[in-house]
């Protein structure tokens, strides 16, 4: 069962987070676990204005999955096949973190929404 086996600690820095500690997420989608480590800057949850007045950026409870996702985008090579499974691990995260489905689908959806619009320009 997909499970964060441990708790985010991190710092503000210039221009976003610094983990102090590496976050650990077992990942039923992936089979296996993903370990973004300490030092790792992330920007959190890039939720789109539009948004906000669902999942607000300063709600806790989003973080992790955040993190996780994030460095699947950028270091995924050899953990995730492509950028979808990346963002459906981060939806598999906001399930494990409690959020429903109306939030989860609120960050997730302009997530891969962006995702596509984005590869058809590169």
């Amino acid at each position: 069962m997909s499970h964060f086996q441990t708790a985010l600690v991190a710092e503000a820095v210039d221009g976003g987070w610094r983990l102090h500690a590496p976050l650990v997420y077992y990942s039923d989608v992936l089979g296996r676990t993903v370990t973004v480590p300490a030092g790792y800057c992330t920007d959190l949850a890039s939720v789109p204005r539009i948004f906000r007045w669902i999942v607000p950026v300063a709600n806790a409870k989003n973080r992790k999955a955040a993190v996780v996702h994030d460095y699947l985008c950028t270091h995924g090579d050899g953990v995730v096949k492509n950028q979808k499974q990346a963002d459906k691990v981060f939806r598999e995260a906001l399930s494990v973190l409690g959020l429903g489905r109306f939030k989860s689908g609120a960050l997730y959806y302009p997530v891969r929404t962006f995702q596509s619009i984005k590869g058809w320009f590169s």
